[in-house]
């Protein structure tokens, strides 16, 4: 424990009479019992209960946090972890290196917070991390007699529905969000899995909230697509030439036609005007021509089951559920000659920058936030502190190596990687894409070293936390693609829980498959000869097991992999492979220790960047892999000239300084050429800002809109009866027609109310008008329509009672989700030909709201139409 992390950060001195309070609670909680403990954790709520104010019980509830997770996981929480936790609780963001204990610090915030019976979510980047992150910290909040959900793929509205009613909830950003989109499509409440925000805490938070916000989330619904144009174009792009035909931006990813390419595309395709609004082949080509120029197999996305998968540039990951939209998607199709899915058009959609905002708490952790401060304060008004490490950071980040070419850059990286395997270093090599991982593996070949590939693959995914595990093993050498989010800690020595589940699974399913298990009980005896003799005879009587001996392969692999989430035993062979798993971690405790020295002597990891990235966070997470709680660690860049950044970024001085001072092969270390990656990166994440705040601000005019439809739209929800908007509705109909009464708004209240509503005179309008004020047409034309509207009520009466209220709800919001999806496809329109008003002078934002004012003004006026309209012609078959 850190004694006084304060001096080393000022930000977080005030937090200093906070700590020495909860540390002077914690004498007094450790002489009492499990059960006073909790009874304490009930008596917070209840005071909660009686004065609403959590500020109060912080303290109280912080230590009985840490008490309970010292009695539960036999983890304590450091001083500088309490801090991280009130930093939290304050709604800001907590920076924390990597190995720092993120996830056992949002078990502080998360408590407190659950005393409000109103919720906790705790949001991670993927399933794997929710998973793993509830069941370990399930037992803290169990103990405190706190319950707690988790939300997986693949799970029922009534699975999700009793996992958000828990009092802390454990999801991914993904299966949140568009749990709400759902949500605001139900038709009924019983569809609604979501209760009203409260507290969110974001894992990983720049990730989601910075890297994720650039692309919105949609729920989609398919429609026609041409496929064969999508075809044709993939096939036409082929016979076009590069800097003639077209040209490509790969700065601001695009591709430019030029005229002399719109008529070489018109010649091949047989037709008079590529922009034929009646038959447009524009879009289909230029799609055809990025799919080729600015989209890569194995860089971008992955073939699999002969579908096309996007990689997450970020993470490295794969998202099975995303596609490109705008026909994109099927253009990368079509180019790999792969079917053509459907096309779809949004239903629903948010950006996960104001979704989040949503929160009436919201707060963050990360071990990267610094650098991009300034967009979590001035989007989401998340102020970073950082947190300081609980023992000295004693990694050594040594300058970069710059290269002349590609090829001198891998063949020195894989010299490196020999060098340092020679001494038994353990080494982590980060690439950018799935293809250089590959690459960097076949060099490695030549060396005869052996390595592990962590990348978007499927074969490799399902492995991936036992190779990040096994990162810092003595002689290992792991090739990975980004390593945000991972979630498993690389442990100096190599990690025995793994190596024993694999030791354990081999000799369990090798006994229970041997065909003369008594011989090979006696072999097994003489492995396991060290051991003690309770060790022994417990593996014994498990292989004997009945109930054991009927497990497949499988599910013995599945058993060893949860056995350290299973809460209370059920099964007879659970306590014997639990008490095994121990034993044997026990008796492997002194190996691992030694392999550990052995590591830190050799230096500790090392870590090797292939390539900067774009994003100075991403280079930083990849560093942070290697010293981590005081460990030590090396990190290096291998650099080239024509790498991406400094190729479209560096400027043209950088490569003439680099051309004239690098020799063909030999690296160059220079202040200079440092000085410009660093500014390239910092131009590239400036206009990445500006992209996404370009996003946020076009969105936020869409989100005051989204805001006030789904709040009606929750009302008629909730609602028991919906006559009233009907009532409303009706009348504006009348209302709105009437205010340009003619003969023609006279025959449109006879289409929308029918003939009997209309005056029961055969004249037309002028005589209408000349013998009755419009007041009275118009109250004449409200007291026939509320008897049409009882007549109607009567007719579905003899049905059973409560027919015609479902018949109006319901109405009420398929109109409404009909008419807000083709709301969205205007906006989409609109957003796209307000941009070219910056021609003329005009700024597009502000032509888009004012726009976007008036459509959704007739949005308002054609729903209220259209409910009207149906209710009225509505019938029972």
């Amino acid at each position: 424990m850190l004694n006084n992390p304060f001096n080393k950060n000022s930000s977080v001195k005030k937090y200093q009479s906070l700590i020495d309070q909860i540390n002077i609670l914690e004498n007094d909680l450790k002489t009492l019992s499990d059960s006073e403990l909790r009874a304490k954790s009930f008596k917070l709520t209840k005071q909660y209960e009686d004065n609403q104010n959590l500020d109060s019980l912080i303290a109280e509830s912080f230590a009985l946090t840490r008490e309970a997770s010292s009695r539960t996981l036999g983890l304590r929480h450091f001083d500088v972890q309490l801090i991280g936790g009130l930093v939290l609780n304050n709604q800001k963001i907590a920076e924390m290196k990597t190995g720092e204990g993120k996830t056992l610090v949002a078990t502080l915030p998360a408590v407190l917070n659950a005393t409000t019976k109103k919720g906790v979510h705790i949001v991670t980047v993927n399933d794997y991390l929710a998973n793993r992150d509830q069941v370990s910290m399930s037992q803290v909040y169990r103990f405190l007699g706190l319950d707690t959900g988790l939300i997986q793929e693949g799970m029922s509205p009534s699975e999700r529905k009793e996992s958000y009613n828990a009092d802390i909830t454990y999801v991914t950003n993904y299966e949140l969000a568009f749990d709400f989109l759902r949500d605001n499509r139900a038709l009924n409440l019983t569809e609604v899995v979501l209760r009203p925000f409260n507290y969110c805490i974001i894992d990983e938070v720049d990730s989601i909230l910075i890297d994720e916000a650039q692309t919105p989330l949609i729920i989609s619904n398919n429609i026609s697509t041409p496929v064969q144009k999508y075809i044709i174009a993939a096939e036409s792009t082929e016979y076009l030439e590069p800097n003639i035909h077209y040209k490509v931006d790969e700065k601001n990813k695009n591709v430019v036609l030029t005229e002399e390419g719109s008529k070489r595309t018109e010649e091949i395709l047989s037709i008079q005007n590529l922009y034929d609004p009646e038959d447009p082949w524009i879009p289909y080509i230029m799609n055809a021509l990025k799919a080729n120029t600015l989209f890569f197999k194995n860089v971008h996305y992955i073939v699999q089951n002969n579908r096309i998968v996007i990689v997450d540039e970020f993470t490295g990951r794969i998202m099975p559920d995303r596609r490109w939209g705008d026909g994109l998607h099927q253009a990368i199709e079509a180019k790999e000659k792969l079917s053509i899915r459907q096309n779809t058009e949004s239903v629903a959609s948010i950006t996960y920058q104001n979704f989040f905002l949503l929160y009436p708490k919201l707060a963050g952790m990360t071990g990267t936030g610094k650098t991009a401060e300034i967009e979590f304060e001035k989007i989401y008004s998340l102020p970073v502190t950082e947190i300081p490490t609980a023992k000295p950071i004693l990694r050594k980040d040594l300058p970069d190596l710059i290269f002349k070419d590609q090829f001198s850059k891998w063949n020195a990286i894989s010299q490196a990687c020999n060098n340092i395997a020679a001494t038994g270093q353990p080494i982590l090599v980060g690439t950018t894409t799935v293809e250089k991982s590959e690459m960097l593996a076949q060099l490695l070949n030549e060396y005869k070293l052996s390595y592990e590939i962590l990348n978007a693959k499927p074969e490799n995914v399902r492995r991936e936390s036992e190779i990040v595990a096994q990162a810092g093993a003595r002689r290992s050498i792991t090739i990975a693609t980004n390593m945000a989010g991972r979630g498993t800690d690389i442990i100096l020595g190599g990690n025995i829980n793994f190596k024993i589940q694999k030791k354990l699974y081999e000799i369990l399913t090798l006994s229970k498959n041997s065909k003369n298990s008594n011989i090979f009980q006696s072999q097994l005896l003489n492995t396991f000869e060290g051991c003690s003799q309770k060790f022994l005879s417990v593996l014994v009587s498990l292989l004997n097991n009945t109930e054991f001996l009927e497990l497949s392969d499988v599910d013995i692999l599945r058993i060893l992999k949860e056995n350290d989430r299973i809460s209370i035993p059920t099964i007879s062979y659970q306590p014997s492979i639990r008490f095994l798993i121990n034993e044997l971690i026990s008796y492997n405790k002194k190996n691992q220790k030694q392999e550990n020295k052995i590591v830190k002597n050799l230096g500790g990891l090392y870590i090797i960047g292939t390539e900067r990235n774009e994003s100075r966070r991403v280079d930083n997470q990849l560093r942070g892999r290697c010293g981590r709680q005081g460990d030590p660690g090396t990190s290096r860049f291998f650099l080239s000239l024509d790498d991406n950044l400094l190729r479209l970024f560096g400027g043209p001085k950088i490569q003439n300084f680099m051309q004239t001072q690098l020799a063909d092969d030999a690296p160059l270390e220079s202040k200079l050429i440092t000085k410009s990656l660093d500014s390239a990166q910092e131009r590239v994440e400036e206009r990445a800002y500006q992209q996404r705040k370009n996003l946020f601000d076009y969105d936020e005019v869409l989100n005051k809109q989204r805001k006030i439809v789904y709040n009606a739209r929750r009302r008629i929800l909730e609602s028991i009866s919906v006559q009233k908007n009907i009532y409303a509705h009706g009348e504006q109909v009348i209302t709105d027609l009437l205010l340009e009464l003619n003969d023609k708004t006279i025959s449109l209240i006879e289409n929308f109310f029918g003939q009997d509503l209309v005056l029961n005179y055969s004249r037309d309008f002028n005589s209408v008008q000349k013998e009755f004020a419009l007041s009275e047409i118009k109250l004449y034309l409200f007291n026939e329509f509320w008897l049409t509207y009882q007549a109607k009520k009567t007719e579905f009466s003899i049905y059973g009672d409560g027919i015609i209220e479902e018949l109006e709800r319901s109405i009420i919001l398929i109109n409404t989700d009909k008419i807000w999806c083709e709301h969205l496809q205007k906006m989409t329109l609109l957003r796209e030909a307000v941009g070219w008003r910056a021609y003329g002078q005009k700024n597009p934002l502000y032509e888009y709201k004012q726009d976007a004012f008036f459509i959704f003004e007739n949005r308002e006026e054609f729903l209220r139409h259209l409910i009207i309209y149906d209710l009225f012609r509505a019938y029972i078959i």
